[in-house]
Order: structure tokens, then C-alpha cells, then sequence
């Protein structure tokens, strides 16, 4: 398993891996107009163009392609991970924690936070195993249809 930060080539995998991911993560919780209109507007090709430039973004690739990435920004005293993901059919197999730990190394002297939709028992599943702490309750929207989460943290290492 390689972890290396995002590249231009690699847009048509993160946009794969992200619709697949989604899909199998959101259906149920959210309509799925909402998660169409998600991915579109985080992972079109301008989208993902203009969060490359910003950095942050790592992958992971097997042998044969690209199975996972993870989005961050470090902001206001803290990394905040946007998404991490896998392919549905790579889940289990240690890909997100590789993931998490190319992103945990950004700055180990930074908390890391992360919103799940609430009803994602397998994304709170996730972060509880990897020493997250449950955090602060969020309710928004999401284009039209209201949305909870939570916000899980990680300590900075060492604390």
C-alpha cells in the first residue's frame, strides 16, 4: 500500500472512489438527490483541480489503482479531515489507517477533527477504534435536506 500526497492524475480515481464510497456510506441517511449533488459539487474535475492546489489531499493506491484518499486543511489550531474514504470493496483492509496516519503526520502537534453524519455507524465506528473522542453535536443543511452531525477529536500525539 503506498500514501502519497494527490497529484493531477489522480482525479479520476478520487472522484471514483469518492461517488463509490458515498453511495455505499450515505444511502439511507440522506436523499439521494443530496448525495448527487454532493459529489458534484466536491468532486467535478474543477473541484477537485482547485483542492489540489490547496493541498491536503492524500491517496492511497494498491497495485492495481487507487482505493482511498483523505482531504484535510489545517485551520484555526487544529486539522480539520474533511472526508477519508475507501473503496467499499478495500474497507477493513487498514487502507483508512494509512490514510489518517499521512494526515495525523501533517502536524502531530495539532488536533485532528472530523464531522460524521450521525446514522454513519460505521464512520463513528472508525474514529472511536482510532482514539477519537466523541465531541459536539451540529445540525445544518446539506442544499435542502437538514443534517446532524458530530464532530469527533484526536488529540495532538503525545497529549
Amino acid at each position: 500500500m503506498l500514501v502519497r500526497s494527490a497529484g493531477r492524475d489522480d482525479l479520476l480515481g478520487i472522484a471514483r472512489v469518492a461517488e463509490a464510497g458515498h453511495w455505499e456510506s450515505y444511502s439511507g441517511l440522506l436523499k439521494p438527490d443530496t448525495i448527487a449533488r454532493l459529489l458534484d459539487r466536491d468532486y467535478s474535475p474543477s473541484a477537485l483541480r482547485r483542492r489540489l492546489i490547496r493541498g491536503g489531499i492524500v491517496v492511497a493506491e494498491s497495485e492495481e489503482a487507487l482505493v482511498g484518499f483523505a482531504d484535510s486543511l489545517a485551520e484555526r489550531g487544529r486539522i480539520r479531515l474533511k472526508t477519508i474514504t475507501t473503496e467499499p470493496t478495500h474497507r477493513r483492509h487498514g487502507v483508512a489507517r494509512y490514510l489518517l496516519d499521512a494526515i495525523r503526520g501533517l502536524d502531530e502537534t495539532l488536533p485532528v477533527c472530523s464531522d460524521v453524519l450521525l446514522g454513519n455507524l460505521e464512520g463513528e465506528r472508525f474514529y472511536e477504534v482510532h482514539g477519537f473522542a466523541p465531541g459536539e453535536v451540529i445540525q445544518g443543511r446539506l442544499f435542502d435536506e437538514d443534517v446532524i452531525e458530530r464532530r469527533w477529536w484526536l488529540a495532538p500525539a503525545g497529549a
